[in-house]
């Protein structure tokens, strides 16, 4: 994280403030040599400026959501850097593979970082997910607009997928019925417990289910 902006500092480039910080476990980076996106752990409040890096530099990663840098490596020495983290096991995994990079470029003495080539992932036909919410959190609790939540909710419903909620948190749009795009297709006001999920799953047939989307903390 602050070895991005260490790095990028000694190479002769600056750091600005963010306005709010990327904070979160599910922030959206691109690999910018692949256009793959990867879903990423951060906590920063402070960025690298692109725009500022020499012409042997080049950035790696760019975050979705503001454009702003999440990663540098040089175009003929083995130096990369990732502003998020991924080495943060509780959370996503998909950017794993940088530290088999590192520890590749370590035992052969490479040159020049060698990247694994990408993987084509198919897209899964999905048509019906089960989101499990936060629950009925009150008003100066952590969670208690369940931003994640109804970004979940969103994010599904602009990719066409009917989207069905149990436990939702009733503070937030996700119960204002089709009065936002963070709107579910259904509601079960439902703890979140093994024999109220399978009675659901058995009624509604999801193709997947969404964990791990309560709160902001």
């Amino acid at each position: 994280c602050l070895g991005n902006q260490l790095l990028a500092l000694a190479a002769g480039a600056s750091t600005y403030k963010l306005p709010y910080g990327n904070r979160g476990m599910n922030q959206p980076c691109i690999d910018m040599r692949t256009t793959k996106c990867y879903i990423t752990p951060q906590n920063h409040g402070y960025a690298v400026d692109s725009a500022t890096l020499p012409k042997d530099w080049q950035v790696l990663f760019e975050n979705v959501n503001d454009g702003s840098n999440e990663g540098i490596m040089h175009k003929q020495h083995p130096w990369f850097t990732a502003q998020f983290h991924p080495e943060y096991c509780g959370g996503p995994t998909d950017t794993e593979f940088l530290f088999d990079m590192f520890l590749g470029a370590i035992a052969k003495g490479t040159k020049k970082i060698e990247f694994p080539p990408p993987v084509k992932v198919d897209k899964p036909n999905v048509k019906k997910v089960l989101l499990l919410g936060s629950g009925g959190l009150s008003i100066g609790q952590a969670g208690e607009f369940d931003y994640s939540g109804a970004q979940a909710i969103k994010a599904l419903k602009e990719e066409g997928i009917r989207v069905v909620v149990i436990n939702p948190n009733i503070a937030t749009v996700q119960t204002s019925h089709n009065l936002s795009s963070a709107s579910p297709d259904k509601i079960y006001f439902l703890p979140v417990q093994p024999d109220f999920v399978e009675e659901v799953i058995k009624k509604e047939r999801p193709d997947g289910i969404v964990v791990s989307m309560g709160g902001q903390t």
